[in-house]
């Protein structure tokens, strides 16, 4: 299996996977400091690899995210 080429942005794979209604909103998180990689805030232009844990509070719960594979 080949990487692709692309990268895929924080803010756009939390919309994508619908913690997040709209892909503003996961932006917003992100700057809000709401979106976190080992520990620390990430900006929403922030490209996700397949591995990484992040954690994510939404205004209904916390969420532990594991990527296991990459949405286009």
């Amino acid at each position: 299996m080949t990487e692709a080429k692309e990268k895929l942005r924080i803010d756009k794979y939390l919309w994508s996977i619908r913690l997040f209604k709209t892909r503003s909103q996961a932006a917003d998180a992100c700057d809000n400091g709401k979106v976190k990689l080992q520990g620390n805030s990430v900006k929403a232009s922030r490209a996700v690899n397949v591995g990484e844990e992040y954690e994510v509070k939404t205004e209904a719960r916390k969420w532990a995210i594991q990527i296991t594979g990459l949405l286009y």
